[in-house]
């Protein structure tokens, strides 16, 4: 018995271990590139992960790869290679020379997918009706980039007369068809060809006439030196046309035709032949055209505004109609910060210097008001020339030619209406002081909202451009879903209706952009077209708010809101500039009530002499029998006291005491009317500043469901799940709370920054020494109420992940 279970152990291993090996072997494919590099490593990657994405259900796939180094003679041996290799179940050809030589092949003993080829009329690649290859164990997958159809696109968007295409040195020497392939037909315009060597500047390279460069993907540079590239075409003003897609938009080109996600879509059919292979279907049985890579359907343009702009060149209406624009709100030049925004404005601004010239101005008055009680010296000389009979008449005294030199002095000892007039100059320089401070106050405060409307009417022109993008996209749908019979024309004409509604809201947002920022240019005094680039807006809040997590902590119960109402309203009355100017207005009026006063008991006193010497008296007559002596020839001077007070004015200084009186009583209502009306509004925006601190996260969730709604409405619409009405709807509810969540965020950095001003200081703008030390004054308000205040804050840095 015990021998009879061995025997049936061993049969049954001998029998299970074939098949599990067997179920355990994976599918391998073997990968020919033409080099290495960043682009072909990507595009392999891509390959590799959607076929491991539909074949990692089955019995796995492993791979094989091998690097022909861009030598011709390299790839058929590396394409031998794995047609030999018993391991390789499949060959996939990645670059125009690996492809172009397993087109080429007389045996295909093996599956072979030629990925990227150039052209198929050019390259005569043959197509059956049923759009498949005809040949047993061949394939290949239509070119997603349109060489020469783009190219000649390209020349009519710009109006190009010299085009110079650049192309990868090594692939340009070793496959020969890309020149022929290009100029096989008249061009209407002059046509150059440059080599990139690795690691080399092809702009140097250029003819001085080209008006506009086409790039091959430039496999042997670094991204570091591709997006150096572009800024060399962009500065001289030529336009560049990618074929490798929007990746060299993002790096600084100007346009692409290629579809977005080409690379994605072509390694997906690779990944879907390969399935198909894997299951035992011939290759020729495949199809390998696709309507999306045919020349009669027409391409979108991707669009990069910002090299637009660096250029100063922009495209006609129609260029732009069915373009995809991508970097839309960017700019040129260097980024504007809010920091240095209201630097440059209280630098720049017109106002600023107005009040700094009054400023100036009521300095200068005190220095005047001070001269009238320091010595007066005044030094004079006169020359004379006198008729005779004058002469004769003075007996003497004076000489037909004199020239004489004389001094004076005065000095005030007292005198109450001069020692006024300095106070009050003094009080009027302060005035014009707390002035000036509420003008810099406003320009910030002008300044900071124009800086965060323009990045709100940034977020609005970005996400109006994304929406147009993704009414883009689904209009495609339903064109795809009406041309198949799933879906009807009603729904391509409303998403035609749709797409041009929101390219209407589009336009909008775009002049409201260019609005904002000539707001934004006047109040710096800038040129108002020059273009502002900003900076990234997540850090906006960072900025205003010195601790958001001890702000949060008042808002957590109203009692506590209220006690932050009362620090401001503490503040406001030392710091306010509105309301010194008040106080000082008040002490001008008790100075002029006190002077007129003492002027009616007080005298004035003042010092007075003078000084006179006579250097020549010549053609004197004196009359001897007058015992008359002549004039000194010495200094005469004299000096003296004077003493005055009105006696009677016609009751003009009991009057002016008495309107003081009643001036005093005018200021002291204003002071109190100011109070309130602040009063009321920090109370007022401390509530507007809670309001908007708690929609933060309530428009983020709302965002965040709108998008994740608006995802499983559009998987259901390509279902035939659900209607048009409803991914419309979904799509619009989506931009309306984006919006909302863009306008929350910017309103509650607004809100902040108006409460501050009415508090008469903005703490973002002071050293980190005041900032701390006004944060702490705040902590120390109520200690005991915070600590313990409702529910805990978010952990430090949280908060402010989330308003981002």
């Amino acid at each position: 018995m015990k021998t009879i279970r061995t025997i049936l152990i061993v049969i049954t291993v001998s029998l299970t271990v074939p098949i599990a090996v067997l179920a355990q072997k994976p599918f391998t494919v073997g990968i020919v590139k033409d080099a290495s590099g960043n682009e072909f490593e990507a595009l392999s990657n891509e390959v590799k992960s959607e076929i491991e994405a539909l074949l990692s259900a089955r019995d796995g796939v492993r791979f094989k790869e091998l690097n022909a180094q861009w030598k011709p003679g390299k790839v058929d041996e590396n394409i031998q290679a794995f047609l030999n290799d018993a391991e390789v179940d499949i060959v996939l050809t990645l670059g125009l020379l690996s492809s172009e030589a397993a087109a080429r092949l007389n045996d295909y003993r093996k599956p072979v997918i030629a990925g990227t080829i150039l052209d198929r009329t050019f390259q005569a690649l043959p197509l059956q009706p049923d759009n498949s290859s005809g040949i047993s164990n061949f394939s290949y997958i239509e070119s997603w980039v349109r060489f020469k159809s783009d190219m000649l696109e390209f020349a009519r968007m710009f109006q190009i007369s010299h085009l110079t295409v650049v192309v990868p040195k090594p692939l340009y020497e070793e496959f020969k068809d890309i020149k022929g392939f290009l100029t096989e037909d008249a061009l209407p315009f002059e046509l150059s060809f440059v080599t990139a060597e690795e690691g080399g500047d092809p702009f140097s390279k250029m003819p001085e006439n080209t008006d506009a460069a086409m790039l091959f993907p430039l496999v042997q540079h670094k991204r570091k030196e591709i997006q150096a590239f572009f800024t060399e075409l962009n500065q001289s003003g030529i336009p560049s046309l990618a074929l490798a897609g929007t990746d060299y938009l993002e790096q600084g080109a100007t346009l692409t035709l290629t579809p977005h996600l080409s690379f994605q879509q072509m390694a997906r059919q690779v990944a879907l032949c390969v399935l198909k292979v894997s299951e035992g279907t011939n290759l020729m049985d495949i199809p390998v055209a696709m309507d999306g890579m045919n020349d009669k359907v027409a391409r979108t343009p991707v669009i990069n505004m910002q090299s637009l702009r660096q250029m100063n060149k922009f495209l006609q209406w129609w260029a732009m109609a069915n373009a995809i624009v991508m970097n839309v709100a960017e700019m040129p030049g260097e980024e504007l910060s809010l920091r240095q925004a209201i630097a440059r404005a209280l630098e720049n601004n017109l106002q600023g210097k107005i009040a700094d010239q009054d400023l100036l101005i009521a300095q200068k008055d005190v220095r005047i008001a001070r001269s009238n009680v320091l010595p007066q010296i005044e030094v004079s000389g006169s020359g004379v020339q006198l008729s005779r009979n004058l002469v004769e008449a003075s007996m003497g005294q004076r000489g037909e030619f004199t020239i004489t030199g004389s001094a004076s002095l005065k000095q005030v000892i007292w005198s109450e209406a001069a020692f006024a007039n300095i106070a009050i100059k003094k009080l009027a320089a302060e005035t014009a002081r707390q002035y000036n401070r509420q003008t810099m106050l406003n320009i910030v405060s002008d300044v900071s909202k124009a800086y965060i409307s323009l990045l709100f009417a940034k977020s609005k022109l970005q996400i109006s451009n994304d929406n147009v993008y993704a009414t883009l996209q689904n209009l495609e749908m339903a064109k795809a879903k009406e041309k198949s019979g799933e879906g009807g024309i009603s729904d391509v004409n409303r998403w035609t209706s749709e797409l041009n509604l929101n390219k209407m809201t589009l336009n909008d947002a775009q002049a409201k952009y260019r609005a904002a920022m000539y707001q934004l240019n006047q109040l710096l005094n800038y040129p108002i077209a020059n273009n502002i680039a900003t900076a990234d807006s997540i850090n906006v809040d960072g900025t205003v708010v010195p601790d958001h997590d001890l702000l949060s902590l008042f808002f957590e119960s109203p009692e506590l809101t209220e006690k932050y109402a009362d620090f401001l309203i503490e503040g406001m009355q030392n710091w306010s500039p509105e309301l010194q100017q008040l106080h000082t207005a008040g002490s001008m009026v008790d100075r002029k009530r006190a002077m007129n006063i003492r002027q009616m008991f007080i005298p004035e006193l003042a010092l007075f002499g003078g000084a006179d010497q006579a250097f020549v008296r010549d053609g004197t007559i004196s009359n001897p029998q007058l015992p008359i002596p002549p004039p000194p020839d010495d200094i005469t001077w004299n000096i003296g006291l004077r003493l005055s007070l009105p006696i009677f004015t016609g009751g003009r200084k009991s009057t002016e005491v008495k309107r003081s009186a009643i001036e005093q009583d005018k200021i002291t209502w204003q002071k109190e009317e100011l109070l309130g009306t602040l009063e009321q509004g920090i109370r007022a925006n401390v509530q507007l500043l809670k309001a908007s601190y708690r929609e933060l996260d309530l428009s983020q969730n709302a965002a965040q469901a709108a998008a994740d709604n608006l995802q499983v409405v559009r998987d259901a619409y390509s279902q035939g799940m659900a209607t048009v009405v409803q991914l419309i709807d979904a799509q619009n509810m989506m931009v309306k709370t984006q919006l909302m969540a863009q306008s929350s965020y910017y309103q509650y950095v607004l809100d902040h920054i108006h409460t501050q001003r009415l508090y008469g200081r903005f703490i973002f703008l002071e050293d980190e020494e005041e900032q701390n030390a006004y944060v702490q004054e705040l902590r120390e308000k109520s200690p005991s109420e915070i600590i313990g205040a409702g529910s805990p804050a978010p952990p430090k840095g949280e908060r402010k992940k989330q308003l981002r």
